[in-house]
C-alpha cells in the first residue's frame, strides 16, 4: 500500500494546485508583486514546460490528430484495445481494482468493449476521498507524481495525482483536437489566458491585474478583478500587443466582452476564443464572438483526465473516445437512450498513474448518433448541462438544466446567477450592463417561470458575482437538499 505524505508548499496554475517537489512557494508570492510578476510567471512556465510539453507530447500531437480522421471501424478497434490494456493494468497494479475484481468475482479479461463496462460498479468521489492511495499504480514512486487538488465545486474536493506521461498525453489531445483546429498553435504566437491563477492580490485596486509569461508568449489576466473600474485597464493592456487567441472561463471572457460592447469598443480581431471549465451559454458565445471578432470553440475536460471533448469548425462537440469513454446513465443507473440527458460516467484510457473506471464525474449531458459534416468518426456530445449540482429541481421532481433561454432576449445583462433557495423559491442575481431596466428583470422572471412553474422568483441587482477560489462562478447554485441516487 502506498502511503501519501502531506502535501508540500507549491504554486497554483490555472488547472489547480500543483505541489512543487522543490518547495518553491516563493514563486506564487512573487507572482503578486508588481514588476516581478512577469519574471515569476515566466519561471513557473519554464518549469511546467518539461512536464507538459516534453518529447512524449511532441510525438503524440501528430498521432492524435491522425486518429481523429480514422474510420469508425479502425477507431473502435483502437478503443477496444486501449480499454483492454487499462482494465488489465488496473487489475494487476492498482490496489482498489485488484480487490474489486477479486471481491466481485469479475474476470478482467471479460471487459473488452465499452458495453462490457456495465459489469463493473460505479466509482464515486467519496470512494476516491476515502482511499486516494488505493487508486494509484503501486509501482510508481510518489516522487514521480505531481499532486493537484480539484476546486471542489460539488463540495467534494479531491486529491489528484498525475504522472508527466499522463500530463503530456492530455496536453497533446488539447493541442491536436482543440487548439490547432481552432486556429491556434501553442508556443508560436502570443495569446491571452483568463483563468483561476491568482496573479494579483485580491485587494489590488490599480493595474497590473495580469502578468506576461514570456516562455509561452502568454498574457495571463486575473479573473478576480473584473469590475467596471478595472475593465478599462484590461482593454488597454489587450491592445498593447497583437494577440491571436484568448482562452478562459466563459464567465470571465463574457464579462470582458460585455464591457467592451457596452463601451463601444471595436473588436479585438483575434483568430479564436477557446472556453472551458464552465457551461458556455448561447448569449455568452454570441457576445464573446462580437467583442473579440472571432469564433468561439468550447472545450470540455476534467482534472481526472477521464474525459475530453472539443468543438470542431462545424460547432459539434466531439468526444475523444480514445482518451476516455463516456456513458450516459438515467436516474435508475441504466444507459440512457441517445439524445436523452443523463449523468455522465467516464473511464480514462490515458491515465495509468491514477485510474478512473466508471467514474461519476458529476456532470450531465447527452450523446447523439448524428454524424458531423467535418467527417470525424469521434462521437458527439450535445446538451452538455454542467454539474449535477448546477441543475434546478422543481417541486414535482423535474431537473431543469440548460438555462440559457432564461436570458434570451435580455441584451443588457453582464453576468447572472440563478440561486435555488427552496423547492419553490429562486433568486436571480444580475450584474446589469448599460441600458438595463426593470423590464429586463421582468423578462427574466417570466422566462424562468416558464421552466420551473409556479414559484417565488426574485431578480436582484448586484455589482459583482463572487468567484470561487479557482476563479469561477457557478451559473446555478442549488441549496435544495436531494438524496443521492444509490450506486449499482
Amino acid at each position: 500500500m502506498i502511503r501519501v505524505p502531506p502535501p508540500k508548499a507549491g504554486f497554483t496554475t490555472g488547472a489547480g494546485r500543483y505541489w512543487d517537489p522543490m518547495g518553491l512557494s516563493l514563486v506564487r508570492a512573487i507572482l503578486t508583486m508588481p514588476g516581478l510578476g512577469d519574471a515569476a510567471a515566466t519561471f513557473s512556465a519554464w518549469r511546467l514546460t518539461r512536464r507538459r510539453y516534453g518529447a512524449m507530447y511532441r510525438r503524440l500531437v501528430p498521432l492524435v490528430a491522425q486518429r481523429g480522421g480514422w474510420s469508425p471501424e479502425r477507431l473502435e478497434q483502437h478503443v477496444r484495445a486501449a480499454l483492454t490494456d487499462m482494465v488489465g493494468h488496473a487489475a494487476a497494479h492498482v490496489p482498489h481494482y485488484r480487490e474489486l475484481f477479486r471481491r466481485e468475482g469479475i474476470d478482467p479479461a471479460c471487459v473488452r468493449a465499452p458495453a462490457d463496462l456495465a459489469r463493473l460498479p460505479l466509482l464515486t468521489k467519496p470512494d476516491m476521498q476515502a482511499r486516494p492511495e488505493a487508486f494509484l499504480d503501486e509501482r510508481i514512486p510518489l516522487r514521480r507524481f505531481s499532486r493537484l487538488g480539484t476546486s471542489g465545486t460539488t463540495g467534494a474536493p479531491l486529491q489528484l495525482y498525475r504522472t508527466d506521461e499522463a500530463a503530456q498525453t492530455s496536453f497533446a489531445y488539447f493541442e491536436a483536437r482543440c487548439r490547432r483546429p481552432a486556429g491556434m498553435e501553442f508556443g508560436r504566437l502570443p495569446f491571452i489566458m483568463m483563468g483561476g491563477q491568482l496573479v494579483a492580490p485580491a485587494t489590488r485596486t490599480r493595474p497590473p491585474f495580469w502578468v506576461y509569461n514570456h516562455a509561452w508568449k502568454q498574457l495571463y489576466l486575473s479573473s478576480y478583478h473584473l469590475s467596471d473600474r478595472n475593465l478599462p485597464h484590461y482593454v488597454r493592456e489587450l491592445r498593447r500587443r497583437p494577440y491571436h487567441a484568448i482562452l478562459g472561463y466563459p464567465s470571465s471572457l463574457h464579462a470582458l466582452a460585455r464591457f467592451m460592447i457596452d463601451a463601444g469598443e471595436t473588436p479585438l480581431g483575434l483568430r479564436c476564443a477557446i472556453t472551458s471549465s464552465e457551461t458556455l451559454f448561447d448569449h455568452q458565445r454570441t457576445e464573446i464572438e462580437r467583442a473579440f471578432g472571432c469564433c468561439v470553440f468550447d472545450q470540455y475536460g476534467a482534472g481526472e483526465l477521464c474525459v475530453f471533448a472539443a468543438e470542431c469548425g462545424h460547432g459539434a462537440m466531439h468526444v475523444s473516445c480514445d482518451y476516455g469513454l463516456v456513458e450516459v446513465l438515467d436516474d435508475a443507473g441504466r444507459l440512457a437512450p441517445r439524445g436523452e440527458v443523463g449523468e455522465l460516467v467516464c473511464t480514462s484510457l490515458i491515465n495509468f498513474g491514477q485510474v478512473f473506471i466508471r467514474y461519476r464525474i458529476g456532470d450531465r449531458g447527452a450523446l447523439t448518433d448524428r454524424r458531423c459534416p467535418c467527417g470525424s468518426a469521434l462521437p458527439i456530445i450535445e446538451r452538455l448541462e454542467g454539474r449535477v449540482d448546477e441543475v434546478l429541481m422543481t417541486p414535482d421532481g423535474r431537473r431543469i438544466g440548460r438555462l440559457d433561454p432564461v436570458f434570451k432576449g435580455v441584451a443588457h445583462v453582464r453576468e447572472c446567477q440563478i440561486v435555488q433557495e427552496a423547492p419553490d423559491s429562486f433568486r436571480v442575481r444580475v450584474v446589469p450592463g448599460a441600458g438595463y431596466h426593470d423590464e429586463d428583470g421582468a423578462e427574466i422572471r417570466r422566462n424562468l417561470a416558464d421552466r420551473v412553474g409556479a414559484a417565488r422568483i426574485t431578480v436582484e441587482r448586484v455589482e459583482r458575482i463572487a468567484r470561487t477560489a479557482s476563479g469561477k462562478f457557478p451559473a446555478v447554485v442549488n441549496h435544495v437538499a436531494r438524496a443521492p441516487r444509490g450506486d449499482r
